[in-house]
């Protein structure tokens, strides 16, 4: 018997995105150079579907804002969407969440 593997819903990706929006803007505050840095590394990995860099990269970026409840709010998201929608479907829809809500961050995560 073949198991369905549950798709990821609009409504968390929708969270991912709003919340990496948040977060990164924090993270990149006046520093657009180094942003546009790590969106060309995140989508090279999505390219070669290397998903343990593009996780690797964001949770250590995430990590030096962790005393922020927005920023433990997407760090526990991502860990649970990551091992509750493991498949290459799921990792691509995560991935350009997360991408898309670092592209449209602002100053500050407003």
């Amino acid at each position: 018997m073949v198991e369905k593997v549950r798709e990821i819903g609009y409504a968390d990706l929708k969270d991912l995105k709003k919340y990496s929006e948040m977060v990164f803007g924090k993270i990149f505050e006046g520093r657009e150079k180094a942003k546009q840095r790590v969106v060309y590394d995140l989508l090279n990995y999505m390219k070669t579907n290397n998903k343990n860099q593009f996780i690797n990269q964001t949770l250590k970026l995430i990590a030096s804002k962790m005393d922020d409840p927005e920023t433990k709010k997407l760090s526990e998201l991502i860990n649970t969407l990551w091992v509750e929608y493991d498949t290459p479907e799921n990792f691509e829809k995560m991935g350009y969440a997360i991408i898309m809500g670092i592209i449209s961050s602002k100053k500050g995560g407003e």
